[in-house]
C-alpha cells in the first residue's frame, strides 16, 4: 500500500516525517504527499510547540531523563526532592506543591461570627463556651466505656438546621454540651444541646457548601473545609479564622491529630491527595506531607486515637493505613468485590474501626496488625448506595447506629450483629449525619438532605 511508504512510529520526528513523505517536483518526484500533512510548512518553533504539546504527564507518560529535560522548559522546577520521584510523576508532584495549599486571598471582612446566647459570657464579657453550664444536672466529665447505654426511642426535639441540607455534624469532643454543624447554606453554627437549644454563634468565611468539619482534640477550635477549595482554622470562643489553606481540588475529608491540640491536621482532596499541615512550621505554608499512593478522590479521614496512625478511604474502593508523616502505606485493604467507603469510625474500645460501604454493609476490621476485616461483624439492613451515609457508636460500644437514604435510623448490637431498633424520621429524605451524645446513655442527633436536626431519646 502506497500510504505505508516510510512509515514511522516516533512522535517525535515530526520534521524527519515530512522529509520522507513530501516530494517536491523539483527533485524529479511523483508530487505524491502525505494525506496526513497539514497545509502549509510549519517553523520549526510550531513544530517544537506541538511536540511538547503531545507529551503526555498521565500514567503512559515516558519516564525518561529526557522528558524532564524537555518538561522543565513549560515552567516546572528542575531541582530535585526528597519526597518526589522520577520522571512525569515527579513534575506532577512538584506543581501540586506550587499551586496546593496556598494562603486564601479572601479579605478578613468577609469572615464574620455572632455570639447570640449572652448566657455564655461572664461579668467581663469574655466568652466561655467551652465551659458547661452549672445548671446542667449530669456529669459531663465521664470516661468513655464507663456507663451504660440504653436504645433511643423517639424524637424529642427538632432543630432549625441549615435550609437546603445539613451536610456535617460533631459533638464538643469529651462533655458534649455543645454541637456544630455546616450545610449548603455557607454557615457554620454552634448549637447548645441543653437548656434553649438554640444556635449559640455562627461562623461565616465560606462561599460555598460546607463539606465536613472536625474539632480539635480539646474543642478550642475546628477545622472545616468546604466547596470553595478552602479550608479554614477557626477559633471556636471567638469565631476568629487563625488559619486559610487554599487548593485546586475540593477538599473532602479532614481530621486533626489527636493528644495534639491542633497543631497537626491532614486533608484528603479529591485529586486523590492526602496532605499534612503543622501550624507550627513556617515553610510551605506548614505543609510537612504528602500522601499520594490512592488513585482516586479521597473519601474519610481518620486517626488512631493516640495519633501514630491513620485510616484513609477512597473512591478507588481501597482503604489504607499510614503511620503519621510516612508516605508509605503500612496496610492496603482491597478486594475485587470491594465498594468505596465514604465513612469511618472507631469503637470506643479502640480496636475495631468500621466503615460504610456502598453494598448496603457495615464491615469491621481489627486496629492490629494485620488489619485484617471480620467476617462475623457485618451489619446490614440499611440503605446507603450513592449517599455518604454516616455511622456512630454508642459511648459504651454496646450499639452501633446508621442513617438510611429511606429516612430511617438503623440500631444493632455490636456483640451479635442483630438489629435492634428502625427509627422512622420525618421528611422522606436521606439522613447521611448521625452522632451519638459522649456523655447520654441514649441521646443521638441525626441530620441529612432535610436539613433539620434531629434529636432522639
Amino acid at each position: 500500500m502506497e500510504l505505508l511508504i516510510g512509515y514511522t512510529s516516533d512522535s517525535g520526528s515530526e520534521s524527519e516525517y515530512e522529509e520522507k513523505f513530501v516530494i517536491t517536483a523539483s527533485e524529479g518526484g511523483d508530487k505524491r504527499v502525505n494525506p496526513l500533512k497539514r497545509a502549509g510548512k510549519l517553523s520549526k518553533t510550531e513544530l517544537k510547540r506541538r511536540r511538547l504539546q503531545r507529551k503526555s504527564k498521565g500514567p503512559w507518560g515516558s519516564w525518561s531523563s529526557s522528558d524532564e529535560e524537555d518538561n522543565s522548559t513549560n515552567g516546572f522546577r528542575s531541582e530535585s526532592s526528597s519526597n518526589s520521584i522520577s520522571g512525569d510523576k515527579n513534575i506532577q508532584y512538584r506543581e501540586d506543591e506550587d499551586n496546593d495549599g496556598k494562603e486564601d486571598e479572601v479579605p478578613l471582612e468577609d469572615e464574620t461570627s455572632t455570639l447570640y446566647d449572652t448566657q455564655y459570657q461572664d461579668k467581663k464579657f469574655r466568652r466561655n463556651l467551652l465551659t458547661p453550664l452549672k445548671d446542667i444536672d449530669i456529669d459531663l466529665y465521664k470516661p468513655a466505656l464507663s456507663f451504660k447505654c440504653y436504645l433511643p426511642k423517639r424524637i424529642v426535639h427538632t432543630f432549625d438546621g441549615h435550609i437546603d441540607g445539613c451536610n456535617t455534624l460533631k459533638f464538643l469532643p469529651k462533655t458534649g454540651h455543645l454541637f456544630i454543624s455546616g450545610g449548603n447554606d455557607d454557615t457554620i453554627r454552634l448549637w447548645n444541646f441543653y437548656g434553649d437549644k438554640k444556635c449559640v454563634r455562627d461562623y461565616k468565611g465560606h462561599s460555598k457548601a460546607l463539606k465536613t468539619l472536625t474539632f480539635v482534640s480539646d474543642g478550642s477550635s475546628f477545622i472545616s473545609s468546604s466547596f470553595d477549595q478552602t479550608v479554614k482554622v477557626w477559633d471556636t470562643e471567638v469565631g476568629k479564622v487563625t488559619k486559610r489553606l487554599k487548593f485546586k481540588s475540593i477538599p473532602n475529608a479532614i481530621d486533626s491529630r489527636p493528644l495534639d491540640n491542633g497543631n497537626e491536621f491532614i486533608v484528603g482532596l479529591s485529586n486523590s491527595k492526602i496532605m499534612h499541615y503543622d501550624i507550627r512550621v513556617q515553610e510551605k505554608n506548614g505543609l510537612v506531607q504528602q500522601y499520594d499512593h490512592h488513585l482516586s478522590s479521597i473519601l474519610a479521614l481518620k486517626y488512631f486515637p493516640d495519633g501514630s496512625k491513620f485510616i484513609s478511604s477512597s473512591e478507588d474502593k481501597t482503604v489504607r493505613i499510614w503511620n503519621n508523616q510516612i508516605n508509605i502505606p503500612i496496610k492496603q485493604i482491597s478486594d475485587t468485590t470491594q465498594h468505596s467507603m465514604p465513612s469511618l469510625d472507631i469503637h470506643p474500645s479502640e480496636n475495631y474501626f468500621c466503615s460504610q460501604s456502598m453494598d448496603n454493609s457495615i464491615y469491621s476490621y481489627s486496629m492490629k496488625p494485620k488489619y485484617k476485616r471480620h467476617t462475623n461483624k457485618v451489619f446490614r439492613g440499611q440503605k446507603s448506595s450513592g449517599y455518604g451515609i454516616g455511622l456512630t457508636f454508642s459511648p459504651d460500644g454496646h450499639y452501633i447506629c446508621s442513617g438510611d437514604i429511606r429516612s430511617k435510623i438503623l440500631i444493632w448490637d455490636w456483640t451479635t450483629t442483630k438489629l435492634l431498633k428502625t427509627i422512622t424520621i420525618p421528611g422522606k429524605k436521606p439522613l447521611t449525619q448521625i452522632a451519638w451524645h459522649p456523655q447520654e446513655t441514649s441521646k443521638v442527633l441525626c441530620t441529612g438532605v432535610d436539613g433539620k436536626i434531629y434529636m432522639l431519646d
